[in-house]
């Protein structure tokens, strides 16, 4: 197991260009993930001899899909049917499951080469390495009997609906033979259980979840049996509770003025309005791809860095202990944190970057933006700027800075109302090498350091590596301890960092039918006063395309209109999307528009389904491709959607 949060940390100072690692044993890349980063691995199996040509072929086969992996479309290509067939023969066998005594090759080709097994094999070898020998044999059962359940499905069925007839009928002797029938088939069912897995009830208060749920996870993370809570004051009870106690606390983990106390997550750049309205609709962080690690100073009082160290590390345990139980706890993490976690990276330090300033191509001129964006903006013109000074000489290089430094950014990079030059920018902002987010130095003396066009390309890479490196790797730290308190963070080596949060925090669904959307859709007026009514013909036909849509149809939908791909806590309810007749004639705007910072979408009030089907997706097609349709008419056809 990793050393506890805070017991042999010496973090770099904030800023620092030299690579940083967590500590001496465990690197912030090597723990988990560095096993997926180099080729000549060592293969050879205790016990076994495995010939110089296997190893060969194991390493040819890595470093292609290092290769080529992830340019080649549909990851079941690099699946093996062979070898997942062997994998799943030998899961198969309930001795070797319930000792955990798998062949070796079991263990450690899935963990190098996880991409050559199906998810499903990969889950099975989960349940039996990674929770002990009962949990193993009762998830063994349990394939066992849901495969049962699945062959005489169709069998029961008939059954009960031959034992519901002869009630109707009251025939007593067709009563008893189509419950014996029942009886047979259910008890055929319930050999095939061997026991069932010792659990403890918990009670816990609705009104102060999250203190509640940190002393109980930290009261039984370790134990072996199952969590199941019940409310105070509720009745309910079962997985069905426990996985709503779950989906409370993530809720809780979101709340905007919690994490102002706490600094766990980065802002979404909301506070000022939540300040209006606590209660309103920025009550939550919503940020567009998810919620990550708030970056430390190393300056950062010792007790505020204990503190969000033992919050991760909650979170960790919370996440390992509804793993290990099945359920997941619905916190939207941003996809680079199981990156971290995992210790694997994907895309450049400017990629990674810009992916934190998402929305920055589609801002409206009264939108705010954040510091994300400015930060994103600046990596644009590294980018460029790195490209185009390849091969250049001295004189060259000065002339492209000159002309950098002279270009209009504030409404080409930002899409101000104004026009300010890069210069200018940076001369009247008074910016220097201070992190946009915390307020530190970036390295020493940085806040009299000043921010210019030739030192820009450090710039960027010392925020990146305070906010990817420096700054969160006591977070990353203390969450995999945490994981690592209820069962080994090794076990989860055989899945991608997407798979990780698929069944840690569970899919990203986004449910609604129509008289959700009825009830919490709100109908405003537009620039002329016309409005619509519950029974408008175009507002039924938005509701009946919305329910229609599939998930990622729906994503789109909801970043077209309030800049994130998914529900906030609280779903609908408290999202607060506005509709408006649109003013402007059919022949002028054809198609949907929205303003992301008010939640309101303008509707124009189509003839028939049809017609809203195509310009609806239409325009959620050119959202996506860089702007909202008062930036851009060129609009991207409907069949360009998957």
């Amino acid at each position: 197991k990793p050393e506890a949060a805070g017991t042999s940390m010496k973090p770099e100072a904030a800023g620092t260009s030299k690579p940083c690692k967590i500590d001496d044993t465990m690197d912030h890349r090597a723990q988990v993930g560095a096993s997926s980063t180099r080729t000549g691995r060592d293969w050879t199996i205790p016990g076994h001899t495995v010939s110089p040509q296997v190893c060969s072929a194991l390493d040819v086969v890595k470093l292609l899909h290092q290769k080529l992996g992830v340019r080649r479309g549909d990851k079941r290509r690099w699946q093996s049917q062979w070898l997942t067939k062997r994998l799943m023969c030998q899961l198969q066998d309930a001795l070797a499951f319930a000792s955990c005594c798998l062949p070796q090759w079991c263990a450690s080709i899935p963990r190098f080469l996880p991409f050559l097994f199906s998810l499903e094999s990969r889950q099975r070898l989960l349940d039996c390495n990674a929770f002990g020998s009962s949990h193993a044999l009762y998830r063994f059962q349990e394939h066992k009997v849901a495969a049962y359940r699945i062959k005489h499905a169709e069998s029961m069925r008939q059954t009960q609906q031959q034992l519901a007839r002869a009630r109707e009928l009251q025939d007593i002797d067709a009563i008893s033979r189509a419950t014996d029938d029942l009886d047979i088939i259910e008890q055929r069912m319930y050999s095939k259980r061997i026991g069932a897995m010792a659990s403890d009830l918990a009670r816990v208060a609705r009104g102060n979840i999250l203190e509640n749920a940190i002393r109980l996870v930290d009261l039984h993370h370790s134990s072996k049996h199952i969590l199941e809570v019940q409310f105070h004051e509720e009745d309910g009870f079962g997985s069905g509770v426990t996985q709503n106690f779950y989906e409370a606390v993530s809720v809780a983990l979101q709340v905007r003025s919690f994490n102002k106390l706490s600094m766990l997550w980065i802002s979404d750049g909301r506070d000022d309005d939540c300040k209006m309205d606590p209660e309103g609709p920025f009550k939550y962080l919503i940020n567009a791809d998810g919620l990550f690690p708030q970056p430390l100073p190393a300056t950062e009082a010792p007790d505020v860095i204990a503190g969000v160290e033992s919050q991760f590390r909650f979170i960790g345990r919370l996440m390992g202990k509804a793993c290990r139980d099945k359920f997941t706890v619905p916190l939207p993490l941003h996809p680079h944190f199981f990156e971290m976690v995992k210790g694997t990276h994907s895309g450049s330090t400017l990629d990674v970057l810009r992916s934190f300033s998402r929305g920055r191509d589609t801002l409206l001129p009264s939108d705010d933006y954040t510091r994300q964006h400015l930060v994103g903006a600046y990596c644009v013109i590294v980018t460029e700027m790195q490209e185009r000074s390849k091969g250049m000489d001295e004189s060259a290089r000065k002339a492209l800075v000159a002309e950098l430094e002279e270009r209009e950014f504030m409404s080409s990079y930002l899409n101000r109302s104004y026009q300010c030059s890069l210069a200018q920018f940076l001369a009247t902002s008074a910016a220097s090498f201070v992190d946009p987010l915390t307020a530190t130095a970036l390295c020493e003396g940085g806040e009299s350091l000043k921010l210019s066009v030739e030192n820009l390309a450090q710039y960027v890479d010392l925020i990146a590596t305070f906010w990817f490196d420096a700054g969160v790797r006591r977070q990353i730290v203390a969450f995999r301890a945490g994981i690592n308190d209820v069962f080994p963070l090794t076990s989860l080596e055989i899945f991608s960092p997407a798979e990780m949060d698929v069944m840690l925090c569970g899919e990203r669904s986004i449910e609604w039918d129509k008289a959700s959307l009825q009830l919490h859709i709100k109908l405003v007026s537009n620039e002329q006063g016309a409005r619509y009514t519950k029974k408008s013909a175009p507002f039924q036909m938005l509701l009946d395309e919305l329910v229609a849509m599939p998930i990622q149809d729906r994503a789109r939908f909801l970043d077209f209109v309030t800049a994130c791909p998914r529900l906030p806590p609280g779903g609908l309810a408290s999202l607060g999307i506005e509709v408006a007749p649109e003013s402007r004639s059919l022949d002028v705007c054809r198609y949907p528009r929205s303003r992301t910072c008010s939640k309101l979408m303008w509707l124009p009030a189509y003839a028939t389904q049809m017609d809203l089907h195509e310009k609806l997706r239409a325009a959620l097609a050119n959202a996506k491709e860089g702007g909202f349709h008062e930036h851009q008419e060129a609009l991207v056809v409907a069949s360009r959607l998957p």
